[in-house]
């Protein structure tokens, strides 16, 4: 059994050495999976000084992707640790796994990054169908707040500036390959 749980290791987590499977659960429509961080400590994000002292820990189940249609939630188990640096404002903190999780989430960030995608392709009610049918839940109203917590892209910039004649609401202008408005009359 642990060389099983030692490939789902490999297969789930590649990208991140510090997560242990412990347990794998096939409840029929749903795969649950149990993961703990291996790390000895984590970083205060108040200070940035390493902590070890555990003060406590608890369960969090955030969604994965799904695999063949069917839905996976990782039974996490985080620890809440004590901050030693008395002159930082937090007491306690909680670890986050990087690449995996962030604070207040209910999916991973990998779930977070598809399904984000998804709402870029088809945006709202179109989007939670595809998701739907992939095997994750999502309304659309949160396809669309996963689109918009995406950062803005920035635009190219083509190499000397050039600037192209545009024709807007406003009569014709000239627009530098980044965007900005140009009058006419200035040049």
């Amino acid at each position: 059994m642990r060389e099983v749980l030692l490939r789902l290791e490999e297969l789930l987590f590649l990208a991140d050495p510090g997560i242990r499977v412990e347990s794998v659960q096939d409840d029929g429509e749903v795969i649950r999976v149990g993961v703990r961080c291996r790390t000895a400590g984590a970083l205060c994000p108040g200070c940035a000084s390493w902590s070890g002292r555990v003060h406590g820990s608890y369960l969090r189940f955030p969604a994965d992707l799904p695999v063949a249609g069917r839905r996976v939630v990782l039974r996490l188990r985080v620890r809440r640790f004590t901050c030693e640096d008395v002159s930082c404002g937090r007491r306690t903190f909680v670890e986050q796994v990087a690449g995996m999780t962030r604070r207040y989430s209910q999916r991973t960030e990998r779930t977070r990054s598809v399904l984000a995608e998804v709402g870029l392709a088809l945006a709202g009610r179109a989007g939670a169908r595809l998701a739907d049918v992939f095997g994750a839940r999502i309304s659309r109203n949160t396809v669309l707040r996963l689109v918009d917590a995406l950062p803005e892209p920035q635009p190219q910039v083509a190499a000397g500036g050039r600037r192209r004649r545009v024709r807007d609401a406003k009569g014709p202008c000239l627009r530098d390959c980044a965007g900005r408005r140009r009058d006419s009359q200035a040049d």
